[in-house]
């Protein structure tokens, strides 16, 4: 970044004081520094450590919520902001989808304190639907977007993110990717909060409540703030030259977020620092194509090196001879590493002639050329590089004892032939018991039971039974709005609510169901059986997963009445393994006479605290919690409770 930090930013420490942090502790403490005063988020690897950690400074002027889905996160950091106040809102890139609705509107109306979007992009994608490019959805809404090369950059970006924000009026991405959210570095000491002016709305009617007429002047108002911010010293100091090089003409490499420090890693151990210049991308939207060209219009091919997508490859393409994911030196998907950057550079380097070889070949000399080892480049398509050689990754599987592989068992063994629609949580591993079929997006579960309910409805043939899967803080955040139109239509299906009173994969947050907020105190609690009915729903059924039978049965009857046109939930509720204290009861016995070693417990129930050896199943007792769902699972009843009781 710019040497000569903004006003309010902390300045680096002279000497000691610094800490180790992940990107997201860095973020959070550039939060609390910069004077944030209300902050919300829904929590999604690799964003969930940013408000977790500002939960723990201490700060009487700070307001922080788990929002029930990023659309409400935007909204209420947007409230705040236009009371004159500092605010945030958090989230992972496939979150920035559902926060659009907001975010487009808000880039017209601006803001007036601060506010910034912490927007993790996953490239990978690691654990997401897909792997988008935050950058496109910050062009499409006219919101500059920043990416920070390390831990330490991402805090200072904060601050500054929060001067171009209350300068232009507009919210301002900040994007860090995985590796920097999940990756250390030294971060200095934190420095006096920023306090700035209390809350003061100010009611403008054409601006807040704007109607079409006056969004066409908001939306003049706009461009013209984007056509000024590249020239500003605050934005325009943030491209650049990393350092002086005497490299001049041939070649050059412009890169952006952790491809830039990679690359800069890679520079300094091959001695190129003197001849190799770099220039980095700190804001690259608004981008100022001007400066760019400027600086490395001189040089005859330029190496881009970002993430996710080619974004400023596509940008500088019509006036720089750029190279990158569109021609194949780069992989047109998945994430830049070291090794990725490494091979670029290679290639780029060592075959100056490999782009126009590529361009001007047919697809299967392409196809050659980009798999030919002798290339430098490596197959885009080749396997993740560190990976050996043959090795098969272990499938990830749900936690032992955990209470969802109860639901799903009892939902194939009641509905089988169904079509089971899944969402997005730790449950969508369902798909390893054969018991999901679907996964899309956050509440496309209960909307793709409703489409594949009217689909099958045109048709004549028998009736196709559908169930659909959802866990209890995905159904909160984005499941509501589909049950209330599934039940307005008239859609007939099951819909099992996976309850575990958490927010189990993203580390345990709590729900709206437990009344618990993140400060750790007792907000209200807005109960799940009282939600499912306000959505209209007259069948419902609350049961203990861990009562194979009672569940088993509540499915059954469930089923029934969605086959007699009635919208049917079941609440399967248990708490998440990770969040008791005690075994919900004795480990099973395995009569090793009687096992058959079929597999079924090991391989198609899978739960890790059984395990297949040459004598038969064994019970890792460490691993076993106690739920006694393999009793009920065991098909030759070799596995019993203590005492003798058997499936």
């Amino acid at each position: 970044m710019s040497p000569d930090l903004p006003p309010d930013n902390p300045k680096r420490s002279p000497g000691g004081g610094h800490r180790l942090l992940l990107g997201n502790e860095a973020m959070a403490q550039g939060l609390y520094e910069a004077g944030c005063r209300v902050a919300a988020a829904y929590p999604g690897t690799p964003s969930t450590e940013i408000l977790e950690s500002l939960s723990t400074y201490q700060a009487g002027n700070l307001h922080l919520e788990w929002s029930v889905n990023e659309k409400i996160a935007v909204e209420v950091a947007a409230a705040a902001s236009c009371a004159g106040l500092r605010s945030a809102a958090v989230m992972k890139q496939v979150g920035l989808n559902v926060a659009l609705d907001p975010l487009m509107s808000l880039a017209y109306t601006g803001v007036v304190g601060g506010m910034v979007i912490i927007v993790a992009d996953d490239p990978g994608p690691h654990s997401s639907q897909t792997e988008q490019d935050t950058r496109l959805l910050a062009m499409a809404a006219g919101v500059p977007v920043l990416d920070p090369v390390t831990p330490e950059e991402a805090r200072e970006m904060v601050h500054q993110a929060y001067l171009i924000s209350e300068r232009y009026q507009t919210p301002v991405i900040l994007r860090p990717v995985l590796r920097i959210c999940h990756s250390r570095g030294p971060v200095g000491p934190v420095s006096d909060r920023y306090e700035g002016p209390g809350p003061a709305f100010v009611k403008d009617t054409n601006r807040w409540a704007a109607t079409p007429r006056h969004r066409l002047t908001l939306h003049g108002e706009l461009n013209r703030k984007l056509e000024k911010m590249p020239s500003d010293p605050l934005v325009s100091g943030m491209n650049g030259l990393w350092r002086p090089s005497k490299g001049q003409g041939e070649a050059a490499i412009l890169a952006s977020g952790t491809s830039a420090a990679y690359a800069m890693d890679l520079i300094a151990e091959r001695g190129m620092d003197e001849e190799m210049p770099l220039f980095v991308v700190r804001c690259p939207w608004p981008l100022g194509e001007e400066g760019v060209v400027e600086t490395l219009g001189g040089f005859k091919r330029i190496l881009v090196l970002e993430e996710t997508g080619p974004f400023l490859e596509i940008l500088l393409r019509h006036r720089l001879n750029v190279s990158g994911r569109t021609d194949g030196l780069v992989p047109s998907e998945g994430e830049v590493t070291p090794d990725v950057v490494s091979e670029a550079m290679d290639a780029f380097f060592g075959i100056s002639n490999l782009r126009s070889q590529i361009s001007k070949s047919g697809e299967g000399e392409r196809e050659r050329l980009l798999s030919d080892p002798g290339s430098g480049i490596g197959n885009p398509l080749s396997e993740e590089p560190g990976a050996a050689a043959g090795a098969k990754p272990s499938p990830p599987t749900l936690c032992a004892g955990c209470p969802h592989r109860s639901s799903f068992w009892a939902l194939k063994k009641t509905m089988p032939g169904a079509i089971y629609t899944g969402d997005i949580g730790c449950y969508t591993l369902g798909i390893e018991l054969g018991a999901v079929d679907t996964v899309l997006c956050m509440g496309a579960s209960i909307s793709q039971a409703a489409g594949f309910y009217w689909a099958y409805r045109q048709s004549e043939g028998p009736a196709q039974p559908i169930a659909g899967v959802i866990g209890d803080s995905t159904f909160y955040h984005a499941g509501v709005p589909a049950l209330i139109n599934a039940v307005q239509q008239g859609a007939a299906f099951v819909l099992v609510i996976v309850d575990n009173g958490t927010t189990a994969m993203t580390g345990c947050q709590p729900t709206p169901g437990t009344g618990e907020l993140l400060s750790g105190k007792e907000g209200r609690d807005v109960p799940l059986e009282e939600v499912v009915r306000g959505c209209g729903v007259k069948k419902l059924w609350i049961v203990d997963a861990l009562d194979f039978d009672a569940l088993s049965n509540s499915i059954s009857t469930a089923a029934a009445a969605a086959a007699e046109g009635e919208m049917a939930v079941v609440i399967s509720r248990s708490p998440c393994v990770l969040n008791i204290t005690e075994r919900q009861g004795a480990v099973p016995a395995v009569d090793l006479e009687i096992c058959t070693a079929c597999g079924v417990c090991t391989d198609r129930f899978g739960c890790p605290a059984l395990v297949m050896e040459e004598d038969g199943v064994h019970i890792i007792a460490d691993l076993c919690p106690g739920c006694g769902i393999c009793i009920e699972v065991c098909p030759t009843g070799a596995i019993a409770a203590p005492g003798g009781r058997k499936g």
